[in-house]
């Protein structure tokens, strides 16, 4: 379809918020409300985040008929290279000059040219930045990418159910394989840093997110007939998603009687590569694309005028989010870290503040200034392209 769809916008805007709620969460039992239902809303609950936005980037990178239009390798990597390659840098270097410029000295205070480049290498700028590197991984290796999703989509809708499964399949597999079996050759053996890119081969290898990524792609092939079984489909979905939700929270009661510490089960063993990780964030794509596929069917049957006045803060608060995602998702640490820092010069603590509270402090500032860096972006086409890759329209 050539229009822009709103469902997919809509979605990045609440994978956004999810990114927001992970890194909230440790701070759950630290703050005034150490509650357990609000530790799985924003641990367990959240981790929808990055795998959908793989899968919008799938999509957006498929839709509007992509496969049949000429692709030209060198030119689409140039074009990354600036939307996403030249911001991940600049914020990388930003985050590493604010908090991590020790580590770039050696013992005898020289500088290490080496330890800075495995930082950009591996996304170690900040911790939620590595979600780009594999993006760009990504964006390398589209050629391969085009490939699969032409392949799965020619299917009958049998075939593309089918693959797709074998697909889903064989990421858990790599996963578990990856988690639980890994012997270096020998000959790695005193390379600390191939040994450092062996270790951290999840923070780049865009392998263990194929299997969502395609499904965007497939996704955008195929937009009309699944808007349409969506909007047939809604209590289905939502039932579907009820259902994956109660295995999640089953498999955090497994965890927690088998004595494993709160903080370590959705970081260790119930990250979103784990199967009933991969279950939930299906699900949940399902079900908010059916309830949003709702929404904007309801306003082409009430007509555009009467449901605005009905659901115009609902649907304005998303979209507005939207279309400030990317700079609320590269800024918001920034505030987080300087949200404590703020606590502790009024004489309080993050004991004191409920961690909604902090939550919703976090997600303001930041969208406040994505706004100012939007306006200040649009003035001036350097800054635009530097912080988000673009120049706002």
């Amino acid at each position: 379809m050539s229009n822009r769809n709103i469902v997919v916008d809509r979605l990045r805007a609440l994978a956004m918020l999810g990114v927001l709620g992970i890194h909230i969460g440790p701070f759950v039992f630290a703050s005034s409300t150490p509650r357990l239902d609000l530790f799985l809303l924003f641990q367990v609950f959240t981790r929808f985040a990055v795998p959908s936005f793989f899968f919008i980037s799938g999509y957006g990178l498929f839709c509007n008929d992509a496969l049949h239009r000429p692709f030209h390798y060198f030119n689409f990597i140039k074009k990354h290279l600036i939307t996403v390659g030249l911001p991940y840098f600049v914020w990388s270097f930003f985050y590493i000059a604010m908090w991590q410029w020790e580590d770039m000295y050696r013992p005898d205070r020289s500088f290490s040219v080496s330890v800075l480049i495995v930082k950009f290498l591996l996304g170690e700028g900040c911790y939620h930045i590595y979600f780009m590197v594999i993006l760009l991984y990504f964006y390398f290796s589209m050629p391969f990418w085009r490939w699969l999703v032409r392949w799965i989509s020619e299917k009958s809708a049998g075939g593309i159910a089918a693959s797709l499964s074998v697909l889903a399949a064989l990421q858990i597999l790599l996963y578990q394989w990856s988690a639980t079996y890994w012997n270096y050759p020998p000959w790695t053996q005193g390379h600390a840093m191939i040994i450092r890119l062996l270790n951290e081969r999840m923070n780049y290898l865009p392998l263990f997110y194929g299997f969502i990524f395609v499904l965007g792609g497939v996704c955008a092939i195929h937009e009309k007939e699944i808007r349409s079984w969506l909007q047939c489909h809604f209590t289905s979905s939502l039932g579907v998603f009820l259902l994956s939700c109660a295995v999640l929270v089953w498999k955090f009661k497994q965890y927690v009687l088998a004595g494993i510490p709160l903080e370590d089960i959705p970081a260790k063993y119930m990250t979103q590569l784990t199967p009933e990780g991969l279950l939930y964030t299906v699900c949940w794509l399902l079900f908010f694309s059916a309830a949003l596929e709702k929404l904007e069917d309801r306003v082409d049957e009430e007509g555009a005028d009467l449901a605005e006045k009905k659901s115009e803060s609902r649907r304005s608060f998303l979209d507005v989010l939207s279309e400030y995602s990317m700079i609320i998702y590269l800024i918001h640490p920034l505030f987080l870290y300087y949200w404590l820092q703020w606590f502790q010069l009024l004489g309080f603590s993050i004991a004191q503040v409920p961690v909604v509270v902090f939550y919703v402090l976090v997600l303001v500032t930041s969208l406040l200034a994505g706004v100012v860096i939007h306006k200040l972006a649009k003035k001036c086409r350097p800054v635009g392209l530097a912080l988000l890759g673009r120049q706002p329209q």
